[in-house]
């Protein structure tokens, strides 16, 4: 599958290696990306270019800044039709209400392997284009 210009992914988690990885497996798919390790930086770049993206998909839990729910209402206050998906290795119930509550489509868990995320954002393209 291959995103058209406007249907690029927002990648988003506090670890830079990561980010790195999930982008170039997820270009490698042919699926345009663009990573940061810094939600306030990903916001800015969302910000500039609202129309740019089809999904974001933030990490939940970004220490020391603006976390992936705090991420995920700005991006919905801009544009309420995106897609916004949190990632998170645990998440309690709380947490998933509150972000079903904010607009989030979905709650996924982090796989523990980098192809296994990139062939799950793959998947939620499918669904959306």
């Amino acid at each position: 599958m291959v995103a058209e210009a406007s249907h690029r992914v927002l990648y988003v988690d506090d670890e830079p290696t990561l980010v790195f990885l999930i982008t170039r497996a997820l270009q490698k798919l042919g699926i345009a990306s663009e990573g940061f390790a810094s939600a306030e930086e990903a916001l800015a770049a969302f910000g500039r270019e609202p129309r740019a993206f089809i999904l974001v998909l933030t990490d939940l839990t970004m220490p020391g800044g603006m976390s992936g729910l705090e991420l995920a209402q700005a991006v919905l206050a801009i544009r309420p039709d995106t897609a916004v998906v949190i990632a998170s290795g645990a998440i309690d119930p709380a947490e998933a209400q509150r972000a079903a509550a904010v607009g989030v489509r979905t709650v996924i868990h982090k796989p523990a392997k980098v192809a296994e995320m990139a062939q799950l954002v793959s998947g939620l393209l499918r669904e959306l284009v």
